[in-house]
């Protein structure tokens, strides 16, 4: 029935709703707060650049506290007391643009990725359990955030559409309330159809029939949340959208502020606490500062070690960093519901899943934590040449972002340490 398929396929991506595995409940089903304590960080936020950058123009010639800012990092140099860079991480993960995917995930496949990881436990106190954002459309190996079943999780694009989600007028509730209510049928049918196969096939097929039901039976909690939402005042900011979405490859830069700007809100609003951004990276052609550069962005990515190309491929990283600082202005200066900046409660990750574009070698990637309550302001070169099988991995880091939001996890994917002696 491929009619059928397309509208639930429709369905699926329109209500933003991926198959994960249920929330876990961090308040009480009165809605009351839980007597657990409140962890140091309690909103996590991942943003990553799909080409990455050049890091001998990203990582500092210096370790330590007194590392001279590299030319890359020095529009966040205001910033350098709020944040920790590592070299020398990674997952360990095979090479090339399709293995990006391993930013959030680690080196497994078919895995989840952190911030749902994150969701599942501070996912149901608002009114997104996560948002997951890119600028127009990501190229096809371009994903960020995946379910416990490793099932990508659609980005949202358009500045519009996000800003109508976050922040929906009474005439876009109900489109939703009619789009939600239409769904629960949809879902219905689809339970229907897999349950009339549950005899006929064989005890493997059986199995994954099992996990389809589960997954759709999450679908049908989550659209039941979105419901009850619904039903809430929906949050009134000041913010004015653009009159039209700067949706073109070449406008992204674009794109990405006004998506920083709609994040920002979207954690100061408490709409959310999980949120993670792609910044997609093809061919387009940057004017930057009036001037058109020598070549389109991937091209310059591969820049063949020309000074020329590098010098553009830097102009492009610059200009990312500069919105990535301004983001974090924006977190200082907003304030949580006990009158702190929101940096200091919110982890930000940001960096690549692409060690060296170049090459399309997924090594050695550059890592920037800020916020979060941590101990920051120092740059931690790890050097895996002594003992490579001591030295700490990626996910190691990971597990400390998870233990800082009261988390107990002593492993992920391929990680099974933390790195809380640099952070805490």
């Amino acid at each position: 029935m491929p009619e059928t398929h397309n509208e639930r396929r429709k369905f699926l991506t329109a209500a933003g709703i991926g198959l994960a595995l249920p929330m876990l409940e961090s308040v009480n089903a009165d809605g009351a707060s839980s007597s657990l304590p409140v962890p140091p960080a309690r909103r996590f936020v991942a943003i990553g650049t799909y080409l990455g950058f050049h890091t001998p123009s990203w990582f500092p010639r210096k370790p330590g506290a007194e590392y001279e800012t590299s030319e890359v990092l020095k529009p966040i140099e205001r910033h350098r007391k709020q944040f920790s860079l590592f070299s020398g991480l990674d997952h360990r993960a095979p090479n090339g643009h399709s293995n990006w995917r391993n930013f959030l995930t680690g080196s497994g496949t078919r895995s989840v990725s952190l911030d749902q990881v994150i969701a599942e436990y501070v996912g149901d106190q608002t009114r997104y359990s996560s948002l997951q954002l890119t600028c127009g459309s990501a190229n096809g190996t371009g994903q960020i955030s995946f379910t416990q079943e490793g099932v990508p999780l659609p980005m949202v694009g358009r500045p519009s559409v996000a800003f109508s989600q976050l922040f929906s007028s009474d005439s876009d509730k109900a489109r939703m309330r009619y789009v939600f209510e239409s769904g629960r049928s949809v879902l219905d049918l689809v339970l229907d159809e897999a349950r009339s196969l549950d005899h006929r096939v064989s005890q493997t097929d059986r199995q994954k029939l099992s996990e389809y039901f589960s997954s759709v039976r999450d679908v049908e909690k989550k659209i039941q949340k979105r419901t009850d939402w619904l039903d809430r005042p929906s949050p009134q900011v000041d913010y004015q959208l653009p009159k039209f979405d700067p949706a073109a490859p070449d406008l992204s830069l674009e794109c990405e502020s006004i998506m920083y700007d709609l994040m920002a809100l979207a954690l100061e609003t408490d709409s959310t606490r999980v949120i993670s951004l792609l910044v997609p990276g093809t061919g387009q052609v940057f004017t930057i500062d009036g001037e058109k550069l020598i070549a389109g962005y991937h091209g310059l990515s591969h820049h063949g070690h020309d000074p020329n190309k590098i010098a553009d491929f830097n102009r492009i990283g610059i200009e990312h960093v500069s919105r990535f600082g301004r983001f974090l202005d924006q977190l200082r200066e907003k304030k949580d519901s006990e009158d702190q900046p929101l940096l200091d409660s919110t982890i930000v990750l940001y960096g690549s899943g692409m060690g060296d574009a170049n090459t399309h070698n997924n090594s050695n990637l550059p890592v920037l934590v800020a916020g979060g309550a941590f101990r920051h302001g120092q740059y931690h070169a790890i050097d895996r040449t002594k003992d490579p099988s001591s030295t700490p991995l990626y996910g190691d880091l990971f597990i400390t972002f998870l233990q800082q939001m009261g988390i107990e996890r002593e492993q992920f994917a391929n990680a099974s340490g933390n790195m809380n002696e640099f952070l805490q």
